[in-house]
């Protein structure tokens, strides 16, 4: 990771999984960071994914590629890529982290605990709250993250 990557706006996208591999590699270059031939397996392998993903799940994908990434470049290139806005970072129905290939806006998400699909919404219920235990509590908030664990339909249909 460079010492001082330019900071400038992750490209402009509506829909979550618009950045195709292509654009996810030229937003890194643009931060500063420099594209390998791991970053590039990992930011495919990341962006093909439809479900949420966890960091070893990348790991283990890579393992079967020639020009293998390790471990440490997965889990930093994840996190570059979550920052820069091409993926979020969630939590799974049992805390774990994982990641969902998404636009850069403010998203919250629905969480199945049965197949772990992640249904992103854009209505924040937290703001207003946030707003408020900040200003009675002289505290400066710099994000929050939201997301509600429960069951889809598919799950639901099958249990039955």
């Amino acid at each position: 990771m460079p010492a001082s990557p330019r900071r400038r706006k992750p490209l402009s996208k509506t829909t979550a999984g618009d950045y195709s591999p292509q654009e996810a590699i030229i937003t890194m270059a643009d931060h500063g960071y420099r594209m390998t031939g791991p970053r590039r397996a990992i930011i495919a392998s990341a962006l093909q994914r439809e479900r949420p993903f966890t960091a070893e799940q990348i790991v283990a994908d890579a393992a079967g590629v020639a020009g293998e990434s390790g471990r440490s470049t997965v889990y930093r290139t994840l996190e570059i890529l979550a920052s820069l806005g091409v993926l979020s970072r969630i939590l799974d129905g049992s805390g774990r982290p994982v990641y969902v290939a998404g636009a850069p806006v403010h998203r919250h998400h629905l969480v199945c605990a049965g197949c772990g699909t992640a249904v992103p919404f854009n209505a924040c219920p937290v703001a207003d709250l946030a707003d408020t235990l900040a200003r009675e509590n002289n505290f400066e908030v710099h994000g929050h993250l939201l997301e509600i664990f429960g069951t889809c339909g598919d799950c639901r249909g099958t249990a039955r």
